[in-house]
């Protein structure tokens, strides 16, 4: 059954917080950085990067449960990074990633972002291409041969609805904009 309301927005709690950290950490690190692969490298919950001011760590919510998360890094050049984009893996294969990716998206243009960039890994490669995202390096991209940096090009206004795929009756019946 499909949540109602799906929202992007920062955690409000520390139980937020932490289900921010526990769903990058299982997700990501976890699956794709293990101990024993070549690119090891422990999850650090308190790592810099994550309290840059022009970094945003943001859940993706469907009703009241984190399902997603993603870290929107926005540079002066009107790049948006995104970073440790990952959904629960109960909740995946619902079409929810193209929903936070597009809110994800109308978040960063709010920002004035009009490219976005980052870093797939290659599982994930194919759900990227569907999104309008090329391969093509960018400044600050990973040197890590198992994840491919890719690129796509923001243009018009953000939108305030997003479609989910499969709903029945008005495709944007429920749906939050970006917060």
């Amino acid at each position: 059954m499909r949540p109602r309301s799906l929202k992007l927005r920062a955690p409000r709690s520390s139980r937020e917080w932490a289900r921010y950290h526990t769903i990058r950490k299982h997700c990501l690190f976890e699956k794709y950085n293990g101990k024993g692969t070549q690119y090891y490298f422990e999850y650090d919950p308190d790592h810099p990067d994550e309290s840059d001011p022009a970094n945003h760590s943001l859940v993706f919510l469907a009703g009241r449960r984190v399902v997603g998360t993603i870290r929107i890094d926005i540079k002066p050049d009107s790049r948006a990074v995104f970073r440790l984009v990952a959904i629960d893996e109960g909740w995946q294969g619902h079409g929810l990633g193209t929903v936070m990716l597009t809110l994800a998206e109308n978040y960063a243009r709010d920002w004035g972002a009009d490219t976005i960039c980052l870093n797939a890994v290659p599982d994930a490669w194919r759900f990227y291409a569907r999104q309008g995202f090329t391969p093509e390096r960018w400044a600050g991209c990973t040197a890590n041969p198992t994840e491919i940096p890719v690129v796509k090009h923001l243009y018009g206004p953000s939108n305030e609805e997003v479609f989910v795929p499969g709903e029945r009756g008005d495709p944007r019946a429920g749906l939050q904009a970006a917060a």
